[in-house]
């Protein structure tokens, strides 16, 4: 499997701020999304990559569509 080590850690800093925005704490996130807590924190410490279901359960969680999300974690990335 290619990994990006570049895109997991902006999409793992893009979960964090999202999440502390909204102020959540990882686990009500992961109830919100219907994930464990565990995976979530891996998520934010960019140790796993999201599957697409997880991707799409977060932004629901999140309250913004899943391009939204995915086009900040690309700038995120760029910078």
């Amino acid at each position: 499997m290619i990994r990006d080590k570049a895109l997991i850690t902006a999409f793992a800093d893009e979960l964090r701020s999202r999440r502390v925005a909204l102020g959540v704490s990882q686990e009500e996130l992961a109830h919100m999304a219907g994930l464990n807590r565990t995976y979530v924190a891996k998520l934010e410490l960019a140790t796993n990559q999201p599957t697409l279901t997880a991707l799409h359960l977060l932004a629901q969680a999140l309250d913004v569509p899943l391009n939204d999300l995915m086009a900040a974690v690309l700038a995120r990335r760029a910078r």
